[in-house]
């Protein structure tokens, strides 16, 4: 039987001389036992066994050492069954009473001529640990032996040492055994009832834990022995974590006993130690775990358990039985065997209903020793710190005005030695620790206890100086009337450094090294003091990258903080061209740039040509991005703007700029801080409109070219009326949703409310009418499960998926194309119409054509609006179309708004339209002919 713990290592009575072989308390103890001599047994030579397999050795033995000889128990490889005691390496292995390694016998003195060396087995290398009997006596060692040098790691010393504690613990528990049942020989089927031996066992238990043995060991010894008892092939004991741990409904297994080493149960052996959760217990059991009763679960009740619930190389489960430990009828542990060779009468249960509160109990006294030892720990760590302390302690003598005593810390930090930093006067490392110096400062102060606090440079042996704090006090010894000055120093050179580097990092950004926003601030207001002639405008220009949050849930966190990196070398490169120029990072995304020129055109000209350098860098930390960044500049003419004010005014220009489509460049002008006021306010606003119902949709009919007879589709439009603000255009409210995160719901409302106006209208349509609705970049983004929602929404309308199309603009393409990209792969699967919107405005158009799965595309109306006059639209619809025929996509051209763009779209083969020429948005589905006719 293998039992998995961790006792607790005695030291009572730890002898002294250098050979314990001969102690009479050791040969009692090994007498006591009464293994000498005895067959052979597999709990013994399963250790063994499972050494050989462990550690790859061809060799392992469990040796008893007496007076004369050392007698193998067990052992693995070899025939040998014993030797001299002059020969035995185990000898050496108990007077150090630790793990001793032989690396090359041949070449260690102590072994070289040894006939277990030269002659058979020819032992090159050796390990061994001590086995303990009563009295945590020294009866011998386990150990390893191979035919060849080799050596031995921290993981398979553990190992070891696991299996000579395990050894240790089947001594123990077979003498035990033989005294529970009248001396039968171990191995010997239980002469007793298994009740009785379990009632004996017991009240063994109880004793011993009143006797104050360690909680750990008297469980796991209490597991084996019923493990045995029960005939069950393996078991644990579990304890719940205390109520104040980190996860205090964890199951943490302390003891892990099995019956058949099979290789499957050694994986799971020597992965001990695990932590389980009850709730997953209680969900496989029905709440067995947390019952208060012991309880058998018979193998119809195994078979209705969730095996998938079970580790991977959890070992086969056919019964079980569960003894709760109690503590005011709380589960607070558990003693599990599994696989019991019968099941258990009655008799069994109640024998074994005392062990609820006696494990109960256990649990309490195993919680409470750990919180000793954690304890214990704290404490000596504490002490250790204080003996180790660096700080200077001196005492100067005030009669003799010398100092009476300085600490290693003084000596090491000043340079002295002990004898002559004693015979030097307080003034020799500084004159303010000169006794007149120290007196005249003190005086004021209370006679029996003065004290006070400086901070001064103390001279070194090498004539250098270190620079300290020093807590002076003046005690008066009433006794003798003498007064000392106690001086403890503490070294200041690491704090200093410590408060030049605080001093940095309150100035700069750690990502990017660069100014941070105070740091940017107090700069700029330095450098304002200083007059340049040639330069007298001073500029500052904020950079925003553009939908930098959504670049940061694509592709994770670091590598947008790599792309900042990145952004940050391209843009100190061009600052660096320009001397005295600032920059900073100002905020998550946003970089500022300061910087004289001589006039307002060099300042526009200057700024605009670092972002579009930053539009054209490739960069590297994400393959193929194309970042773009928004500008806001302010200029600082008359040289009178605070800096806070001329960064206010660059941000409320940076904001103007992404609220004009992103890529873009502002200049501040006056009213623009007021627009920032309105941001904020529409901000507010909009936190309510859903719920007050703000929203509403309007929808502008499509139509088919070749049948204007009726609409065959609508596109649903975003509408907000807000009663302070009055009506709000969308281009203004829609950024500002998906900049807040309420566009997950509002995108979904949408969906939903169109839906329902085409169901409530659907007998009044043609036959194949659909509804368009447009999908923002943050729902494809941030929505995982909006291809479902889509789905789930027509089939609670019982609506074809033909009866909704999704309108996809080229910009949210570009922010995180794979991302996107498997949103629409998904819907496209569905069969829900995929339209690209705003076509030809975006980037990349060609290759987005050709990589996703678009049924529609729709030409943006500026590309309309000089139709068929302008010879460049004219150009560019032409080739448009030809190009959607040639990809096999349908077309619909949006803006129509004259007959003759109507005319020559229908010339040139366009499937559908929508325009004012056509019909405006109305607030429901119920359209008539086209205003066209």
């Amino acid at each position: 039987m293998i039992s998995l713990w961790h006792p607790r290592h005695g030291n009572d009575d730890q002898h002294s001389t250098t050979d314990r072989l001969r102690d009479p308390r050791r040969l009692a103890a090994l007498k006591a036992v009464q293994l000498l001599d005895t067959e052979d047994e597999e709990r013994f030579d399963r250790l063994t066994r499972l050494a050989c397999r462990l550690l790859n050795v061809p060799i392992a033995l469990v040796s008893l050492v007496d007076e004369r000889r050392q007698w193998f128990k067990s052992a693995c490889g070899t025939t040998l069954r014993e030797t001299p005691i002059e020969h035995a390496f185990c000898g050496y292995t108990i007077n150090r009473q630790d793990t001793l390694v032989i690396e090359d016998a041949r070449k260690d003195a102590h072994f070289a001529d040894n006939p277990l060396v030269t002659d058979a087995p020819h032992i090159r290398f050796y390990a061994g640990t001590p086995i303990h009997g009563p009295g945590h006596q020294p009866l011998g060692t386990f150990c390893i032996i191979d035919t060849r040098p080799r050596t031995l790691g921290p993981h398979q010393r553990d190992i070891l040492e696991s299996l000579a504690r395990l050894t240790s613990l089947e001594i123990a528990r077979r003498q035990e055994t033989s005294r529970l049942t009248g001396g039968t020989a171990p191995g010997t089927p239980h002469p007793v009832d298994p009740a009785a031996f379990l009632g004996d066992l017991l009240r063994h238990i109880e004793r011993r834990h009143i006797a104050g043995d360690a909680p750990r060991l008297i469980l796991a010894e209490l597991l084996d022995d019923v493990l045995h008892c029960l005939q069950g092939e393996y078991g644990l004991i579990g304890v719940m974590q205390p109520a104040d741990a980190p996860e205090p409904e964890t199951l943490e297994i302390l003891g892990l006993s099995l019956g058949d080493v099979s290789p499957a149960m050694q994986e799971f052996f020597l992965h001990g130690g695990r932590n389980l959760s009850m709730a997953t217990l209680d969900v496989m059991t029905g709440g067995g775990f947390s019952r208060p009763s012991v309880q058998y679960l018979a193998p119809p009740d195994v078979q209705a358990m969730d095996a998938s619930r079970l580790p991977a190389t959890h070992p086969p489960l056919h019964n079980a039985l569960l003894v709760p430990f109690l503590r005011n009828e709380r589960v607070i542990g558990t003693l599990v065997v599994a696989n019991l060779g019968h099941a258990p009468d009655p008799s069994i249960l109640n024998a074994l209903a005392p062990l609820k509160q006696l494990g109960g109990r256990m649990v309490r006294a195993f919680h409470d020793a750990r919180q000793r030892d954690r304890l214990q720990a704290a404490l000596e760590e504490f002490r250790a710190t204080l003996d180790a302390t660096l700080d200077v302690i001196l005492i100067v003598d005030e009669a003799s005005r010398r100092f009476s005593y300085c600490n290693q810390g003084a000596l090491n930090q000043l340079g002295y030695g002990e004898a002559e930093l004693l015979a030097m006067p307080g003034e020799a490392l500084n004159a303010a620790l000169a006794i007149d110096a120290l007196h005249n400062r003190l005086y004021s102060l209370d006679t029996a206890t003065r004290s006070l606090r400086l901070e001064l440079n103390l001279r070194c042996r090498d004539g250098g100086e270190i620079p300290v704090q020093a807590v002076i006090q003046r005690i008066t010894h009433h006794a003798t009337g003498r007064s000392n000055y106690i001086i403890v120093a503490r070294d200041l050179r690491d704090s200093l450094q410590a408060q030049r580097e605080i001093d940095w990092i309150s100035r700069h950004d750690i990502l990017t090294r660069q100014l941070n926003r105070y740091g940017f601030l107090q700069a700029l207001a330095h450098s304002g003091d200083e007059a340049d002639t040639r330069r007298p405008l001073r500029l500052v220009a904020v950079y925003g990258t553009d939908r930098f949050k959504r670049l940061n849930e694509a592709h994770g966190t670091q590598r947008g903080d790599a792309t900042l990196q990145e952004l940050a070398q391209v843009l100190e490169r061009l600052a660096g061209a320009h001397p005295g120029t600032l920059l900073a990072r100002v905020g998550g995304d946003e970089f500022a740039l300061a910087t004289r020129v001589a006039d307002s055109h060099d300042a526009v000209a200057l700024t605009e040509r670092w972002r579009k350098t930053v539009e054209n860098h490739a960069f590297q930390a994400i393959e193929g991005l194309q970042l773009t960044v928004s500008t806001g500049l302010a200029i600082d003419a008359q040289g009178d703007l605070a800096p806070e004010e001329l960064l206010r005014r660059a941000n409320a220009a940076l904001m103007r700029a992404k609220q004009g489509g992103r890529n873009r460049f502002r200049q501040y002008l006056a009213g623009m801080l007021d627009e920032v006021s309105r941001h904020e306010t529409l901000e507010r606003r909009l936190a309510g409109a859903f719920t007050r119902g703000d929203f509403f949709l309007n929808f502008q009919p499509q139509w088919a070219l070749d049948d204007l007879s009726s609409p065959c589709g609508a596109e649903a439009l975003l509408r907000w009326h807000d009663e302070e603000l009055g009506s709000i255009t969308p281009d203004v409210f829609i950024p500002v949703l998906e900049e807040s995160g309420m566009m997950l719901e509002v995108g979904r409302w949408i969906i939903e409310r169109a839906l329902d106006s085409l169901v409530a209208d659907r007998h009044r349509l043609p036959a194949g009418f659909f509804i368009s609705v447009n999908i923002s970049a943050v729902q494809l983004m941030d929505d995982r499960d909006l291809p479902e929602f889509i789905v789930q929404a027509l089939a609670a309308r019982d609506l074809p998926h033909g009866a909704l199309e999704v309108e996809v603009t080229e910009t949210a393409l570009i922010q995180s194309p794979r991302r996107v990209g498997r949103q629409l792969e998904r819907l496209h699967r569905q069969s829900i119409a995929i339209a690209l919107d705003d076509f030809g405005t975006g980037f990349s158009s060609l290759s987005h054509l050709k990589q996703f799965p678009f049924d529609t595309v729709k030409i943006d109306k500026s590309f309309i609006a000089g139709l068929p006059g302008a010879s460049e639209d004219r150009a560019i619809v032409e080739s448009l179309l030809t190009l959607c025929h040639g990809f096999g996509r349908r077309v619909c051209a949006e803006g129509i708004e004259t007959p003759a763009q109507l005319d020559f779209l229908n010339r040139l083969r366009c499937q559908r339209a929508q325009g004012y020429l056509l019909a405006r948005p109305e607030r429901t589905l119920r359209f008539g002919p086209p205003r066209s006719q």
